[in-house]
């Protein structure tokens, strides 16, 4: 038997998102294998019992999570999550009581709440793993899900497990959303303007400083600059010498050197016949 996906959103959170979403799992896998409360819900109905009706009858749900998701309020200020008829909480809390793989797609940057951040019956959807979806990549992350769920239909009848062919490699893991954010003309763009990449690259600028000023200092401590060869030594100063009535001052070996005083010197004189 075919595998159903149910579509889980919160409207004022991710309505556009779920409806791009919607229509290429359509094209995909059929209409009938596809469901989203707005036109999958007959007029007149209970809601709260047919959206346990349709949960039971999926193979996975997608859990769409936009900034805002866990936050919203309603008309009162009072956070949707908390009110046990919230839909998206009875469709998730309904998928997780049955053990239904639930999948996060976590739009833009968004995180999956933490639990102590979720209601009792929803904590679990904090250990599930997700995958990312962005404006800049969303066709090619649409594709990698595709892969996936395609994969799960295929082989849908091949065991008990409501993901009997779940191939890891068919969901996204970081590197690959990290790659993909670099395609396209604006991916290089999207990608540095990520406060997470941002806050990345400058520990990196850091490390590298650090790393080379340690190797720079480790070099001059071992290799110090040496003298160098054709370095001469300083010529050194004749001596001078100089004597005031009569005194001699001998700065140093006087030889060669011409002595002068207040007088005649000895060097003024004609040699004496001995």
């Amino acid at each position: 038997m075919a595998t159903k996906v149910f579509i889980s959103y919160r409207r004022a959170d991710s309505a556009g998102y779920a409806g791009r979403v919607m229509d290429r799992l359509d094209r995909e896998l059929g209409r009938d294998l596809v469901f989203m409360d707005v036109d999958a819900i007959p007029l007149g109905t209970n809601f709260s019992k047919v959206l346990h009706e349709e949960v039971a009858k999926c193979g996975v749900l997608l859990a769409v999570i936009g900034p805002n998701w866990s936050d919203a309020r309603d008309e009162h200020g009072n956070r949707r999550l908390d009110d046990p008829n919230d839909f998206v909480r009875i469709e998730i809390a309904a998928a997780l009581q049955r053990n239904i793989p639930v999948i996060p797609l976590l739009l833009d940057g968004a995180r999956i709440p933490k639990a102590d951040e979720l209601p009792e019956d929803l904590k679990e959807l904090a250990l599930r793993n997700g995958m990312e979806i962005r404006h800049a990549s969303f066709q090619d992350d649409l594709n990698r899900l595709i892969r996936g769920l395609k994969g799960q239909a295929d082989q849908g009848g091949a065991g008990e497990s409501h993901l009997p062919g779940r191939n890891a490699s068919d969901f996204p893991t970081k590197t690959d959303v990290a790659q993909s954010q670099l395609k396209g003309p604006d991916g290089l763009g999207v990608f540095l303007r990520d406060k997470r990449n941002q806050q990345v690259l400058g520990w990196l600028g850091g490390g590298l400083v650090v790393a080379a000023t340690g190797l720079w200092a480790v070099f001059v401590y071992l290799f110090p600059p040496g003298k160098s060869p054709d370095a001469k030594s300083p010529e050194p100063i004749p001596a001078s010498v100089q004597a005031d009535h009569g005194g001699i001052a001998i700065g140093g070996n006087v030889t060669g050197a011409t002595i002068t005083t207040g007088g005649t010197t000895n060097s003024d004189r004609s040699a004496k016949p001995k």
